[in-house]
């Protein structure tokens, strides 16, 4: 409740609700069921890095913005970033790539009216470039899909975008990476 007059002066007042069948806070599962009530939560983003034999990556252009991204989408509550990031390249794409080991980890900063996330980036491998034949485009979300080079994907993605996927490529001989908006 944003400012509730306390005293003559305006304060901000959270307000818990909680069932007579709740576990008491005393206890400690019902204790963290409250902090888990409130405490912030972040939306994270799983991305998926296919390269072909000529080291360009899977871009896909999207319907509902101008910029040219990674496959991939949003992390379901209580779905691992792992298996967010498979399924949605099934959805979107109709592939059915395992997704290999965690190359990135980059955290995005509030833009646009998005608050802030971390998106998660793991290596697709690599693969002969006739794998686009096979793709099923869920027309809602994907116009195309394609190879690009960085240099291209420079050009096609959002900024944030293309350092984003330069640092995940510099890192596939590497461990995991963690960046900031795509900076190191």
């Amino acid at each position: 409740m944003r400012g509730v007059t306390v005293d003559g002066a305006p304060v901000d007042r959270i307000v818990y609700a909680r069932l007579a069948t709740d576990v008491p806070t005393s206890e400690p599962e019902g204790f963290r069921a409250l902090l888990n009530s409130f405490l912030p939560r972040k939306r994270a983003i799983g991305q998926l890095l296919l390269r072909d034999r000529d080291d360009r990556v899977l871009l896909c252009q999207l319907t509902y913005k101008q910029d040219w991204d990674l496959p991939g989408g949003v992390v379901e509550v209580n779905e691992s970033p792992r298996v967010a990031v498979g399924r949605e390249v099934e959805e979107e794409l109709g592939l059915s790539i395992e997704p290999g080991r965690l190359l990135l980890t980059d955290w995005l900063p509030p833009w646009s009216g998005w608050d802030d996330a971390l998106c998660l980036v793991f290596d697709g491998g690599v693969h002969d470039a006739s794998i686009t034949d096979r793709i099923v485009k869920q027309a809602r979300e994907i116009r195309s899909a394609e190879f690009h080079t960085l240099d291209e994907a420079d050009r096609l993605c959002a900024d944030f975008t293309a350092r984003r996927l330069r640092a995940a490529v510099a890192n596939l001989a590497g461990a995991p990476a963690y960046t900031e908006s795509g900076r190191c």
